[in-house]
């Protein structure tokens, strides 16, 4: 019975160990932008995907660091050296200064890179949310 307890008492401990990197997260929430007929981008899931969040107030996240506009080609390019896709899945808030988001595109393109996609949500029909309403 100890044996068997000793393993959980780890298993709860490697548990919690692994949780507890949760708060290396960064903030970089975004409100994406809704389309009519958006397209699965599976691709954003794999583990070396380039996602570039651009946040309302202007922040920039390359995956979870924070970056500079100017630094982005070069840690675009670290990015494809270490075997990343050439394609960059853009995150931006719906509500980020356009220029910001040119800018990103613009520094996107001088490192080499011409497949961007953008995340976007499924829209959801009129009245989706209200009680009676479409079922989601």
């Amino acid at each position: 019975m100890t044996a068997f307890l000793s393993i959980q008492v780890a298993l709860l401990f490697a548990f919690i160990a692994t949780v507890n990197n949760w708060h290396d997260l960064p903030g970089n929430s975004t409100d994406n932008p809704t389309a009519n007929h958006p397209v699965r981008m599976r691709g954003a899931n794999r583990e070396d995907a380039m996602i570039l969040a651009v946040q309302r107030d202007g922040e920039v996240w390359l995956g979870t660091k924070r970056v500079l506009i100017d630094e982005l080609p070069v840690k675009i390019r670290e990015c494809l050296s270490h075997g990343a896709e050439r394609k960059i899945h853009i995150n931006a808030d719906r509500r980020a200064n356009y220029g910001q988001v040119r800018q990103v595109l613009c520094a996107i393109s001088s490192a080499g890179i011409e497949n961007v996609a953008f995340l976007v949500y499924q829209r959801q029909p009129a009245g989706a949310n209200e009680v009676g309403g479409a079922p989601r």
